[in-house]
């Protein structure tokens, strides 16, 4: 995609190159915080617009939700498959794989291997002879080993939040409902903006 702004007709664009790939495929490093923009951008548009224009800008945001969504679905489902790739022993192409992405890709390769490891562990404690000692930490190491962690620039801060925030939608277009002394990421934009409001803190990592 282009270095302008985003707009409807390149959402679209890049909703059918996903669609179409079954790889990860090059889009902008800072789609997602463009993405965000935009969003807003519409929702101004209607709060100022006129009433016999407000339907048609209703039915653009719908459609303009329903795209990134999608986009990010697309691109959700190839993280999961690349990770359950790396933990396998893989090496899947993730040379497209945002800075946002790379956090979850992380995750997931963490949660597989973990999972991995308790099964095949369980295993060798029912058929090992009573008086053999499973060394959990040995096994750990020999497993992390196999595959190398994507490197994250920019890492999501950890923030605490201090009041319930209602239902919104984030940067990555999912929806979010905050409770007071919820702990979590965010992306960088969302944390930012959240704690200006004042109504989150950021945790020290």
């Amino acid at each position: 995609m282009d270095e302008n702004e985003i707009n409807y007709r390149n959402l679209r664009h890049i909703q059918q190159l996903e669609k179409k790939s079954p790889l990860l495929t090059r889009i902008d490093p800072d789609f997602y915080s463009k993405l965000a923009r935009y969003l807003d951008r519409l929702d101004k548009t209607l709060r100022e617009a006129e009433a016999q224009k407000s339907s048609i800008l209703i039915d653009e945001i719908q459609n303009t939700r329903r795209i990134a969504n999608s986009i990010y679905e697309f691109r959700e489902k190839k993280i999961v498959q690349a990770a359950l790739s790396t933990a396998r022993g893989g090496k899947p192409d993730l040379k497209n794989l945002l800075d946002e992405e790379k956090t979850l890709y992380n995750a997931l390769v963490d949660i597989i291997m973990e999972a991995r490891k308790k099964i095949f562990n369980k295993e060798k404690m029912e058929t090992a002879d009573s008086n053999e000692t499973v060394t959990g930490n040995k096994n750990h190491d020999s497993i992390d080993n196999k595959y190398d962690y994507v490197n994250v620039k920019n890492v999501n801060p950890i923030v605490r939040i201090t009041q319930d925030i209602p239902e919104f939608i984030g940067i990555d277009t999912k929806k979010y409902l905050l409770k007071k002394e919820d702990v979590l990421t965010l992306p960088k934009e969302m944390s930012k903006t959240l704690i200006e409001r004042g109504v989150a803190k950021q945790i020290k990592q």
